[in-house]
């Protein structure tokens, strides 16, 4: 594995064509939108490639069968002393015969979700907290497709203080885990170059849907709202403002999300969104 600098990410990006699930966040990569890195089995003419944002979803495509490549590989995912990672990565595939090349590589390390291996509902708690930090875990991932004869959305009721407004600098910023300050490079470039809708009470944004990525005519929806203000409808409300934009501006709204997070893929089929694949996703511990 040959780390390249950007000035050759351009010979990474064919690598990319043909993929069938969503790789706008490795397009922000090898487009040099946001600073991630790039990993490959030879600089001048790359025929593997490893692309990790920032945010920490990464995905290996290219030829699987590159025995010098695959070793070192192997140490990257385990992190034994290979010293590459530095967070945890969410891991995507292409094509599937590298499934088959982390089963030989990865061995017992490797655990299935689908494996029904454990206890009942306690399953995923369990792969999470018992072996999340030493083995690497596959889940799913779907992919979705927008159908806009089956999107309706509704009106809007807010309760007395909130409003439903497009965000803007003027707002105090969320923090959680899928906000747009992990997905381009700063704040202020997301407010320039992204856009977002949110419910926004006293100046302060307690729910919104942004542009975690935005290629060609694609713009790729992350949703988040604060865990006090759960449960009111406010995602859905702020997605349904987005979304709107999308079909008044030309763009296609893009969703995806781990299947095993109930929330985003059931409110993905509230907004018209209908499952277009599913796929294997490796969690790699830290």
């Amino acid at each position: 594995m040959l780390k390249i600098k950007e000035n050759n990410y351009d010979k990474v990006a064919p690598l990319l064509e043909g993929i069938p699930f969503n790789t706008l966040f490795a397009r922000a990569v090898t487009d040099g939108d946001v600073k991630g890195e790039v990993y490959v089995d030879s600089v001048e003419l790359p025929k593997t490639a490893y692309i990790v944002h920032p945010y920490g979803m990464s995905l290996l495509c290219g030829n699987p069968g590159n025995h010098i490549f695959n070793e070192k590989l192997m140490y990257y995912l385990q992190d034994n002393n290979w010293e590459y990672r530095k967070q945890k990565e969410w891991l995507q595939v292409y094509p599937s015969k590298w499934e088959e090349v982390f089963k030989v590589l990865l061995k017992d390390k490797l655990v299935k979700y689908t494996d029904r291996l454990y206890a009942d509902n306690c399953e995923r708690e369990y792969l999470i907290k018992e072996m999340g930090h030493s083995h690497i875990i596959c889940w799913n991932r779907v992919n979705f497709n927008f159908i806009p004869g089956e999107y309706y959305p509704g009106p809007v009721f807010l309760p007395d203080g909130y409003e439903l407004k497009r965000i803007d600098e003027t707002m105090q910023k969320l923090q959680g885990s899928v906000v747009p300050d992990y997905f381009w490079n700063t704040y202020n470039e997301f407010l320039q170059k992204g856009v977002a809708f949110g419910v926004v009470k006293d100046g302060k944004i307690v729910s919104i849907a942004f542009s975690a990525y935005i290629k060609n005519n694609e713009l790729e929806i992350g949703v988040e709202t604060a865990s006090s203000c759960r449960g009111k409808g406010f995602a859905i409300l702020s997605c349904h403002a987005l979304i709107n934009y999308c079909l008044e501006n030309g763009f296609t709204p893009v969703w995806s999300c781990r299947k095993e997070n109930a929330c985003s893929f059931k409110l993905a089929q509230k907004l018209g969104f209908r499952i277009s694949g599913t796929y294997p996703y490796y969690s790699l511990p830290e």
